[in-house]
């Protein structure tokens, strides 16, 4: 049980670092008048540091092989 709360622990230390590290990545980005690509709705979009906006793609939804029934638990856990 403690191994698994540690994991949990790592894994939202985890996910802080690369939000803060994308975050100091957009203001840097900004400060250099550097666009950056973003996914919104579908589609990958271009993000201006002037606020416009150009599509540059549709991205196509990728159908999964696997089947899963709600309310099931995934595990993040390496078996073994």
């Amino acid at each position: 049980m403690a191994s698994l709360l540690k994991s949990r622990e790592e894994r939202k230390k985890l996910n802080q670092a690369a939000k803060q590290a994308s975050e100091i990545a957009n203001k840097e980005n900004r400060a250099l008048d550097l666009s950056i690509q973003v996914v919104e709705n579908g589609y990958v979009v271009e993000k201006r540091v002037d606020g416009t906006r150009q599509i540059i793609k549709k991205i196509d939804p990728i159908k999964s092989k696997v089947k899963l029934k709600k309310g099931i638990v995934l595990c993040l856990e390496p078996k073994g």
